[in-house]
């Protein structure tokens, strides 16, 4: 088991154990193999308040409140125990996994804390992955404070993998828009994958720009306009009607598309689309 050493340009898959999980690092493969950067699966023990014996009324006798104190204190020790062990069991299936599917370098990370917090102080990561669908201590319910608090790309899954082979890029013509997909021509992320550039309820012409920018660099793209009545409706749609499987977009800006990002529309999006999301930061 290590730690976050030589982090650097790494893609980490966050695994809990839930019906997530295989999906997760399933898609967090394909990305470092897309990327050609190592792989390492991270796991967080959430931390726990401890139980609160102090507050106890006086009819209990003082020595009565320490046994109390003390068995507490060893029922708690022996719950982190398996809870380690547990957190421990599931690194090493996912990295039997991976090994399986060509992937046998795979560090792997054991935490304590908060999630979110966690993966924000990860300075030089290239990716992280999470599952939609979190276990007890959920991935899935810390999305929108994760996404909020990162300054690397966070890929969103579903609970089954399938290989991208047909992205769609939401775009709306912002600079920050611009600058996304300035990086993912940079990127071989999207070589060999049918990249759709939607914009919805915009303009002609500066979507034609965007699809020629992607075209120069040898990335076979497609321009559309999308309607709606809302961002996250006419996505979706343009996604289901077109069997897109990987829609990537940015998150937490000024523009139009980027406030639609906000508070529970976050989770509107996941809601409303099964299709993985890569949210660029």
């Amino acid at each position: 088991m290590s730690g976050f050493n030589d982090m650097n340009n790494t893609v980490i898959a966050c695994v809990d154990g839930s019906s997530s999980t295989r999906a997760v690092c399933e898609y967090a493969a394909w990305v470092a193999g897309k990327l050609e950067v190592p792989l390492a699966l991270l796991h967080v023990l959430e931390k726990n308040e401890q139980p609160a014996v102090s507050d106890l009324t006086g009819t209990i006798g003082i020595d009565s409140r320490e046994q109390l104190t003390q068995e507490l204190v060893r029922i708690e020790g022996e719950r982190s125990r398996l809870l380690m062990a547990q957190g421990r069991a599931i690194l090493a299936g996912c990295a039997e996994l991976l090994s399986q599917i060509g992937n046998p370098d795979v560090q792997q990370i054991q935490k304590h804390g908060s999630l979110d917090m966690i993966l924000a102080d990860l300075k030089d990561i290239r990716l992280m992955v999470l599952g939609r669908r979190g276990s007890q201590n959920p991935v899935g319910s810390n999305l929108e404070s994760i996404i909020r608090l990162q300054k690397k790309p966070v890929m969103i899954v579903p609970e089954s993998f399938s290989p991208p082979s047909k992205v769609m890029f939401a775009f709306d013509g912002s600079e920050e828009s611009r600058r996304n997909l300035r990086r993912l021509t940079f990127s071989p992320l999207l070589q060999g994958i049918e990249c759709h550039v939607v914009m919805v309820n915009g303009d002609v012409h500066t979507l034609e720009e965007a699809r020629r920018s992607l075209q120069t660099t040898g990335i076979s793209a497609i321009s559309r306009l999308a309607e709606g009545r809302s961002v996250t409706e006419a996505l979706c749609r343009y996604a289901a009607d077109n069997s897109v499987d990987l829609i990537v977009m940015g998150a937490y800006g000024h523009s139009s598309l980027r406030r639609f990002f906000i508070g529970s529309n976050t989770t509107a999006m996941l809601e409303q689309t099964s299709v993985p999301l890569l949210m660029l930061r």
